[in-house]
């Protein structure tokens, strides 16, 4: 009785796999759905900060290019500001994958990370190996991939005006 009961839930599993791993373009960034606007942010309070003295982040929002020049790729822009800074660290990401995951590169060779589903419609922003560089007005910055406070970043969805 128990296996036929398996066989049973075994195209459950199957299906309900299927949707987990639909395209992450398509279920954060695609203006039809839920999360269609493409844009996530997150603003770390004092307090976070305070727990936290080698995170150097103090907002990072990533949204979606309105107008990307390919189909199968797509462009994020990443907004970063830094403790001690008013400036604004600007940089553009060229992402591509067909599943959960999108593997990134930064525009001008700038390092690369990764964004993945996290729960309630969120992103999960994880720094590569080698960092992530943004260029500001007045000065450079690189997030390192291998060291720091500053390599995941957990980014719930947010309003297309709060993005770059």
């Amino acid at each position: 009785m128990r296996t036929s009961t398996m066989l049973l839930a075994l195209p459950l599993l199957a299906l309900a796999t299927a949707a987990s791993a639909e395209s992450l373009r398509a279920s954060h960034f695609d203006p039809q759905t839920a999360f269609g606007s493409g844009c996530f942010r997150r603003d770390y309070s004092n307090a976070h900060l305070a727990s936290h003295p080698q995170q150097r982040v103090t907002s990072i929002a990533v949204g979606r290019m309105q107008d990307p020049p390919a189909d199968d790729l797509l462009i994020v822009n990443i907004a970063v500001t830094l403790r001690g800074s008013g400036e604004v660290f600007i940089g553009s990401g060229y992402c591509e994958g067909k599943g959960a995951r999108l593997d990134c590169g930064m525009e001008g060779d700038a390092g690369s990370f990764t964004l993945t589903a996290a729960k309630d419609g969120a992103l999960l922003l994880s720094v590569g190996r080698y960092g992530i560089s943004f260029e500001g007005a007045r000065d450079f910055v690189t997030l390192e991939g291998s060291r720091g406070d500053d390599r995941e970043f957990l980014l719930p969805p947010a309003r297309a005006s709060a993005c770059p």
